[in-house]
């Protein structure tokens, strides 16, 4: 399986310990199978005078960092929901297809504008839970590496 390139782009920082331990634990999991570049977007200097201006600017802030033939898989707690193994199959059709990178965004606490769905190429679900952004970093990066472990045939993911 060729070097998969990821982007993670998250608005806002993780700054509680136990998750960033987590994420470098999975990180160094993913090391051989991917590369993964994540970016923070500093929100706390985003205006909050106005949920809707917040979301618009945050929005527009990460849509720069986001290249036109990137592949955008924005989360989003009303998006499609899929097992483990169909998000790894979906992962792979993404290769298949010749993506030169897929990109996750993660919005903030009040989520991202419209902006950042029409530009998504597949708006994603994690769970029909609601989870603070931090936390689904980690639940995101675990699972990209459940679903690189699904692919290559390697026994982290049993049923």
């Amino acid at each position: 399986m060729a070097l998969l390139k990821l982007k993670i782009i998250s608005l806002g920082r993780v700054r509680q310990r136990f998750i960033q331990e987590g994420e470098q634990e999975y990180l160094a999991r993913l090391k051989g199978s991917a590369s993964v570049e994540i970016v923070e977007i500093d929100c706390d200097k985003v205006s909050q005078s106005s949920v809707e201006r917040a979301k618009h600017k945050e929005s527009e802030l990460l849509l720069a960092r986001i290249d036109p033939g990137e592949f955008l898989c924005a989360l989003d707690e009303r998006g499609k929901t899929f097992t483990s193994e169909l998000f790894a199959q979906e992962i792979q059709n993404r290769m298949n297809q010749g993506h030169p990178r897929i990109v996750f965004a993660l919005g903030a606490s009040h989520g991202f504008d419209e902006s950042v769905r029409k530009r998504a190429n597949l708006v994603l679900s994690l769970s029909a839970m609601t989870f603070p952004f931090q936390l689904s970093r980690l639940i995101l990066i675990e699972q990209l590496y459940r679903a690189l472990s699904i692919l290559s045939g390697h026994p982290y993911h049993k049923k």
